[in-house]
C-alpha cells in the first residue's frame, strides 16, 4: 500500500469531519429522493395535482446544500408551482396577442375579450410533503450517518 493510499486511509477512518461530509456527499440525496420527495410526491397526488406538476419536483446536492424545488412554468415562464402553493386572489385577466380568449369546458367552446377568474386555492403541496417528510428523512440519515461512522472507526 502506498504512503499516499495509508495518509488517505487514516483521514477517512480517524477524521469525524471527513467521514461525515464523505457520508454526505455520497447518501444525503438518495435519502432525500425517499423520505422528502416521496412524500411531496405523495400530497401532490393526494391534492390532485396535474402529472406535469408531479414529475416536475427536483432535487439535487452541490456539496454544501440540499435543494428541493419544482420547477413548474407555464407556457411564458410564469411560476405555476409558487401559484399553486401560495394560491391567487380573484383578478381579471384579458388576451395579450388575440382579439379573444378561448377555452373548452364540457365539450363545449367559449370566448372572451376578458373576465374575473376567482383565482387559485392555495394547495401548499411542497410545505406540508415537507412537513410530513422531514422527521423520516432527519431519523434515516442520522441512523445511516451513525452506523457508517460505527462501521468505519479504526480504533475504539
Amino acid at each position: 500500500m502506498s504512503a499516499d493510499n495509508l495518509y488517505l486511509s487514516a483521514l477517512r477512518t480517524q477524521s469525524l469531519p471527513f467521514r461525515i461530509k464523505e457520508f454526505v456527499d455520497f447518501r444525503i440525496l438518495q435519502i432525500a429522493n425517499q423520505t422528502l420527495l416521496e412524500a411531496i410526491h405523495q400530497e401532490a397526488i393526494q391534492k390532485k395535482m396535474p402529472p406535469r406538476y408531479i414529475h416536475s419536483i427536483q432535487s439535487d446536492f452541490d456539496g454544501t446544500y440540499l435543494w428541493i424545488w419544482v420547477d413548474f412554468k407555464g407556457e411564458k415562464l410564469e411560476p405555476l408551482d409558487e401559484f399553486f402553493e401560495e394560491g391567487t386572489k380573484r383578478h381579471f385577466i384579458k388576451p395579450r396577442l388575440k382579439k379573444a380568449l378561448r377555452w373548452f369546458q364540457d365539450g363545449v367552446k367559449y370566448f372572451s375579450k376578458g373576465h374575473y377568474v376567482s383565482g387559485i386555492q392555495a394547495r401548499h403541496v411542497f410545505s406540508e410533503g415537507f412537513r410530513k417528510g422531514y422527521p423520516k428523512f432527519k431519523q434515516r440519515l442520522t441512523e445511516e450517518l451513525e452506523e457508517y461512522l460505527e462501521r468505519t472507526k479504526l480504533f475504539g
